[in-house]
């Protein structure tokens, strides 16, 4: 059985058994059971516990080797020292993944910890068994409604494209609902923990080939043999984004990190030069993070830097040109033809220089239109960005933005503010076509940069 067909065992199983099934609503055991049926798997769950004999109205089984037929999957949610013996009856059951929620391994310092993890690896191995975790929150599969957790929102993940596979539980958790909240929608996601015996190189590897999976987001703390991650990576990305965020960049975090899922931070400044050299994008903060994928889920990367950009107020426009520049964008220079045209076309008090003012024009859907077309159509622009503020004559400017889209291939970026929600049927409107929209003009840059970026990276490694 190779990688990728051990893993769709674990992540699209047929079958799951939760061994420390409880009946107690605040224990691990309880909320996985309960999240199972909550979030729609389709396929069967085994609680096992030989204290219980039903709970949620499903038989409970004194042990793994009672289930009857077989079973792809375990949560296991038991104490530490409890889990070597229960991987064991699962390796004899035929289980091949198995979910290790428990702590109390490498992440605690000490060398019993450290020492039960090389027990629980060496057995894995023995038995071709892919453990995640220990210390994990578990995973998400949005596609076939599996929150294998125990956290109760994975069960509201919104499906989509983006995969997610995170060192901490915690980050996992932060990451999915961020991208949910700006309308970037899910395949997978899932908290590595410690990774026993499955590590970032075989995730990518895995959501490389994942059909589902368009963009891959990695949260990163410390690796112990990350020329592995490249090396996967290098080959991933010739199909598909991958944008990585390192945690523990500051100076003496290594203490924390060792603590939360026993890996040294190691200095970010080797981790950033080393995924670059990988074709890894790496973002520094959450925000970055969110609008760099929310861009690479939506467009298509670009063939260049050249940025042509429209605003309704004039304000939002040079704040926009700013961030170009800071982030190694340039400003598209028009050819004489489209300069030509779009002084035909815009007020007679504006300009017609990069950006183009749309003051006075904003509620002409066939001018902004044709100005959109004009400037798509010119082949020094590469990229366009449009920014207004919410009201009343622009929704004429993103009616005219979500017509235009449909017959250019040059990727798009919209800032539309929304007060209290005001504008929210028009910015799923834009995102139903495709189009990323954003709240400030500097994170529409920021989601065009990633394009670029993306782009350049696929052009220097070759697709």
């Amino acid at each position: 059985m190779d990688l990728v067909e051990q893993l769709d065992h674990i992540f699209s199983p047929r079958s799951i058994a939760v061994v420390g099934a409880s009946a107690n609503p605040e224990k691990v055991g309880f909320m996985c059971v309960g999240n199972l049926l909550e979030g729609g798997f389709g396929g069967r769950v085994y609680p096992v516990n030989p204290g219980l004999s039903e709970l949620f109205g499903l038989r409970v089984y004194p042990s793994v080797t009672a289930i009857p037929g077989e079973v792809d999957l375990a949560i296991v949610a038991i104490p530490a020292e409890l889990t070597l013996s229960t991987i064991e009856e699962c390796i004899a059951k035929g289980i091949k993944g198995a979910i290790l929620i428990s702590g109390g391994f490498k992440e605690v310092g000490t060398e019993i910890g450290s020492d039960l993890q090389a027990q629980l690896r060496d057995i894995a191995d023995r038995g071709g068994m892919k453990i995640i975790g220990p210390n994990t929150v578990g995973f998400v599969n949005s596609t076939i409604g599996l929150n294998a957790s125990f956290q109760q929102t994975a069960s509201l993940t919104k499906a989509g494209s983006v995969g997610v596979a995170a060192q901490s539980g915690g980050m996992c958790v932060y990451i999915v609902h961020a991208l949910n909240n700006h309308n970037v929608g899910i395949s997978k996601a899932m908290g590595l923990g410690n990774r026993c015996n499955l590590d970032f190189d075989e995730v990518v590897t895995y959501l490389g080939q994942d059909n589902e999976t368009r963009v891959i987001v990695l949260y990163v703390e410390g690796l112990e043999q990350p020329r592995l991650l490249m090396n996967a990576a290098r080959q991933v990305v010739k199909q598909k984004p991958i944008v990585a965020y390192k945690g523990g960049g500051s100076e003496g975090i290594d203490k924390a990190t060792l603590s939360h899922t026993g890996a040294l931070a190691g200095k970010y400044e080797f981790y950033k030069a080393a995924f670059t050299q990988a074709g890894i994008i790496t973002v520094g903060d959450m925000t970055d993070l969110v609008d760099i994928v929310k861009a690479l889920t939506f467009q298509p990367p670009s063939v260049g830097n050249r940025v042509a950009i429209f605003s309704a107020q004039a304000g939002p426009g040079i704040i926009m040109a700013d961030k170009c520049q800071q982030l190694g964008l340039r400003l598209a220079q028009f050819s004489p033809t489209t300069r030509r045209r779009l002084r035909q076309l815009v007020s007679p008090l504006n300009a017609v220089d990069n950006p183009v003012d749309l003051a006075w024009k904003l509620n002409e859907f066939d001018a902004c239109r044709e100005m959109l077309r004009v400037v798509l159509d010119d082949d020094g622009v590469d990229v366009v960005a449009v920014a207004a503020v919410f009201y009343g004559s622009n929704i004429e400017l993103m009616r005219a933005v979500i017509d235009i889209t449909r017959y250019q291939e040059k990727p798009i970026a919209v800032c539309l503010d929304s007060p209290g929600g005001a504008a929210y049927a028009e910015i799923n409107a834009l995102e139903d076509s495709g189009i990323p929209t954003y709240p400030l003009p500097e994170r529409a840059i920021t989601g065009l940069a990633g394009l670029v970026r993306y782009g350049e990276i696929v052009r220097a490694i070759g697709r």
